[in-house]
């Protein structure tokens, strides 16, 4: 396969902030959201049930075209790519299944091609992210759009620990769990207003919730003083409307913030009608809710 230095993809990062541009939440077009996996967690070889968020406001997608297929190709250690080029060539391709939602096992393998087992080939183990997480790429095509990634988080051994301390963090270690919405909130000058009856050009701020039970504690092991310590996740909301403006695509709070929520501004459009909002909340190791609403324009 001839190299590529850059993936014609988008990526659905579970537990990263995508990188939007300016106009990101604007939706005109067909588009995968948000991949949501249950559990969020689990062994390599666990079957976990995917669901796909996708953004259409012309017409629904044929639920019977989405396909989803498991890259199994490591990135090489150089390339600039999130997931290898290689993930773009059947070859490197196992199928999952196809529909809007499937049950399937992620590949036992997961955590030598993508996680700090000695993969084949000469690649090196991969690093960790920031909350030691490793992921397998799952690819979804959808008619009408780019191939998107979807990165899985995969439960690995500790490879570069004591055994003590990798005893030890198997005991304490508990895999992710998605969040969870609750319901959302506009007001208009600190009054609160209905998502039906929203006046004209009107500033909307729309608040978006979660519980504290949501924002989990888990075990880290910390490198560079070989001990395990304790983090907290970081939550991040992506917002998406079909028509009007919002301030900005993406909203959250960090680790050490015990605030469960968090606001944007929707500017309505000027003329009455509906306009979609859809909302996708993501927890740093990678778990994932969505929400969808009609914000109802009136005269």
């Amino acid at each position: 396969m001839t190299p590529r230095t850059a993936l014609p993809l988008v990526l659905i990062l579970g537990a990263c902030k995508p990188d939007l541009s300016q106009d990101d939440w604007l939706i005109a077009s067909t588009r995968v959201l948000a991949v949501k996996s249950e559990p969020a967690e689990a062994k390599p070889g666990t079957p976990l049930t995917f669901t796909t968020l996708i953004a259409n406001p012309l017409d629904a997608s044929d639920a019977s075209t989405i396909t989803w297929q498991f890259c199994t190709a490591p990135k090489p250690p150089t390339g600039n790519n999130v997931v290898s080029a290689e993930c773009l060539d059947a070859s490197s391709l196992t199928d999952a299944g196809t529909g809007s939602s499937i049950v399937a096992a992620t590949p036992v393998n997961a955590c030598s091609l993508f996680g700090p087992s000695t993969p084949p080939g000469g690649f090196r183990p991969r690093d960790p992210d920031e909350t030691g997480g490793y992921y397998q790429p799952l690819r979804i095509d959808v008619p009408g759009t780019v191939p998107t990634f979807h990165l899985e988080r995969v439960l690995c051994d500790l490879a570069d620990a004591s055994i003590d301390i990798a005893t030890e963090f198997g005991k304490e270690y508990v895999p992710n769990a998605n969040p969870h919405f609750a319901p959302i909130t506009a007001t208009m000058g600190g009054n609160p207003v209905s998502l039906d009856g929203i006046p004209k050009s009107a500033s909307v701020e729309l608040e978006a919730r979660w519980t504290a039970a949501d924002v989990e504690s888990y075990a880290y092991y910390d490198r560079s003083s070989q001990t395990i310590i304790t983090k907290r996740e970081s939550m991040r909301v992506a917002w998406y409307v079909t028509a009007g403006r919002l301030d900005t695509e993406s909203t959250g709070r960090d680790g050490y913030d015990l605030s469960t929520v968090t606001s944007n501004v929707w500017t309505a459009p000027s003329t009455p009608g509906i306009t979609k909002l859809w909302l996708v909340l993501r927890d740093s190791r990678g778990g994932v809710d969505y929400t969808t609403y009609d914000l109802t324009v009136i005269p």
